[in-house]
């Protein structure tokens, strides 16, 4: 193994903290609202990072899980977990704007992955290669950076949900931005904002159907509505599902 076990935790403790503070854990409670139900259900998760998301279709029920990433670090921690905690999962790398049919899943998802698209043509072709991968009446759900975002709370008041969203140049096509964990040590990371329409135009355009932006929902806590309420006002993310027919 190339890298140690404590070499691969930490790893896993860098990528994966951001799924449990504030913000993160409504990321998962409402993308995981958003599923149909998973028991006997084949999944496909594209752009699946350290596996933390297919670990959770699984213990959702999913008959078979597939990830793929196109970073060889992220399959390796994926593969690692996967050894020491085996759920059947399978991991291999691939891109997105190059990905192959692997077959025909009940669902197929893609967290944090459309908003990297370099261009409108290029987030065409990634949704089309998400769409070849469903079948029938399959189930396609996406995380995505909110399209309609308010950039004067991600970039104050979001904080206490655990990072902010700041501009860092000017919309063109789509917004570059630098989201700031602040969750100790702190980090961050580059990303994009798109505008109102392009997600769901895409996936428009690779023909898929009952095209539904999800409600945002709340973790099971007890901060109250208070502390909730710029979030519930500006998400930093969006969820949108939609169907092959």
């Amino acid at each position: 193994m190339a890298e140690s076990d404590e070499q691969y935790d930490a790893l896993g403790q860098t990528y994966e903290r951001a799924k449990h503070i504030p913000t993160g854990l409504a990321e998962q409670a409402t993308f995981l609202a958003a599923l149909p139900p998973l028991a006997g259900r084949s999944v496909l998760d594209v752009a699946c990072g350290t596996g933390f998301y297919p670990r959770r279709f699984v213990d959702l029920g999913a008959s078979r899980v597939i990830g793929v990433d196109s970073s060889e670090e992220m399959v390796a921690y994926a593969n690692y977990v996967e050894r020491k905690e085996p759920r059947g999962i399978s991991y291999r790398r691939e891109d997105a704007a190059t990905l192959p049919v692997l077959g025909r899943f009940d669902v197929v998802t893609a967290v944090w992955l459309l908003g990297y698209a370099d261009d409108p043509a290029a987030l065409d072709r990634m949704v089309a290669n998400l769409a070849a991968n469903l079948a029938p009446g399959g189930h396609l759900v996406v995380v995505v950076p909110n399209p309609d975002a308010d950039f004067a709370v991600l970039a104050g008041p979001y904080g206490r949900y655990g990072y902010q969203v700041i501009r860092t140049g000017t919309a063109t096509i789509r917004t570059p931005v630098s989201v700031r964990v602040l969750d100790e040590p702190a980090f961050a990371f580059d990303s994009f904002y798109w505008p109102v329409g392009a997600f769901d135009g895409a996936l428009r355009r690779a023909g898929l159907v009952e095209i539904t932006r999800a409600p945002t929902v709340l973790p099971a806590d007890d901060r109250g509505a208070e502390f909730w309420a710029d979030l519930l006002r500006s998400p930093s993310f969006a969820v949108f599902t939609a169907k092959s027919e």
